[in-house]
């Protein structure tokens, strides 16, 4: 390699020179800067976008506390008694026709089915304490000879 070097013109050994350190500028450029430029542009639009969502969300917050808190009282039956959210929502769930006795005990109801599907009273239950906000304090089955049937004597409360 020193004897081909050494074999080449001044003149070609400065175009060589030359032309590697340009090679290396360029590699330089595209391989680091470049990327680190584009990087950075990419950051300060994140940047920008996600202070417009946080200025947004600071305008919206108050009316989202407002609305959480009006349907969470809407679901929990605020103004409406816990025997009206038992006996609308059993009626929704398609459970009316077994619901043989409805019946205020404190700050809940005392209820009673007789020939309930198993699986149809379950569902009603976890929607009454995910959407009516209510929940069981008692249960009582007794197992009927119709395969998933059941008698049911419950008392629902507000927590």
């Amino acid at each position: 390699m020193k004897s081909w070097w050494a074999g080449l013109a001044p003149r070609e050994r400065v175009i060589l020179l030359g032309g590697s350190a340009f090679l290396l500028v360029l590699a330089v450029w595209v391989g680091i800067w470049e990327p680190l430029i584009a990087g950075r542009a990419e950051l300060r639009q994140e940047v920008r976008t996600l202070s417009a969502e946080r200025l947004w969300m600071e305008q919206v917050v108050d009316d989202v506390r407002r609305r959480a808190r009006v349907q969470q009282g809407s679901s929990t039956g605020a103004g409406g008694s816990v025997l009206t959210l038992v006996e609308v929502s059993a009626n929704a769930a398609g459970l009316k026709s077994a619901l043989s006795r409805v019946q205020p005990e404190g700050e809940g109801a005392r209820l009673s089915f007789d020939q309930v599907g198993m699986d149809a009273l379950l569902v009603w239950l976890a929607d009454l304490e995910q959407r009516q906000g209510l929940r069981v304090a008692q249960l009582a089955l007794d197992v009927s000879e119709t395969s998933g049937m059941v008698s049911a004597r419950l008392l629902v409360e507000r927590p």
